[in-house]
């Protein structure tokens, strides 16, 4: 986690940082992880009521118009501020949601994790699962919540990010382009004391590119979109996965 700050900061602010400094900032990475964790196993109490008077809900039209086409939404996120708040929010408010989660090694966690989801309309579908699952959503058209800062199963491809080289997954990418759907990215933040859940426009490739290329542009933007909320919330990001190449 201290490279991932230090990465980040010297990006961000083009200077070094003491260990002092570092220290800091990393001991705010993990008190916002204990946060993450409280509220997720807080989710069955959370409802409408609350939703309203704790979030702060940004660009929700562009999730509105995207799935007026009938043709399903991939929602790309990562793990910044609250992912699964993010999923539960958008849910609570009334849109179907699926989530590609990671199975836990232990079965009984996973159904634990699985039932805090599902308690608030969240479809849970694992890595691994029948590729059927993963393309019913454009079907049914529902919000396909994905995360695209950690490669789970498959190789990954390295990108430009935060001005190293880093290991992201090329999945959210290679979905939208291949079955034509609707692509945005969402996430949930904390901000003076509330959520801020706000959904942001990712610009689709020329059409004139072959099909490779335009998986690559869309990776690209998606790669952009997640460094910039993260250099606005860099101890907000909660990935613990090694992800740089250099």
């Amino acid at each position: 986690m201290k490279k991932n700050i230090e990465i980040i900061l010297k990006f961000k602010e083009g200077k070094d940082y003491t260990e002092e400094d570092l220290r800091k900032y990393v001991k705010e990475v993990y008190h916002n992880f204990g946060r993450y964790m409280t509220e997720f196993f807080t989710i069955p109490k959370l409802n409408y009521k609350k939703v309203k008077e704790r979030v702060i809900v940004e660009n929700i039209e562009l999730l509105e118009e995207s799935l007026l086409k009938g043709k399903g939404v991939i929602a790309l996120t990562a793990h910044i501020g609250n992912w699964e708040l993010a999923g539960v929010v958008t849910s609570i408010l009334g849109y179907k949601i699926c989530a590609v989660v990671i199975p836990y090694l232990t079965p009984k966690i996973t159904e634990i994790y699985k039932k805090i989801r599902e308690s608030k309309g969240v479809e849970v579908i694992f890595t691994g699962s029948n590729p059927k699952d993963f393309v019913r959503f454009k079907k049914e058209n529902k919000v396909f919540a994905i995360l695209g800062d950690r490669v789970f199963t498959e190789k990954g491809v390295i990108v430009d990010f935060m001005g190293k080289k880093a290991i992201f997954p090329r999945g959210p990418a290679t979905l939208a382009i291949k079955l034509k759907t609707e692509f945005i990215a969402g996430f949930l933040v904390r901000e003076n004391n509330k959520y801020r859940l706000f959904f942001e426009k990712i610009d689709y490739p020329p059409p004139d590119l072959d099909e490779e290329k335009r998986i690559d542009y869309l990776l690209y933007q998606s790669v952009k979109k997640i460094e910039n909320v993260i250099l606005k919330y860099p101890t907000q990001w909660l990935n613990f996965q090694d992800i740089w190449v250099d």
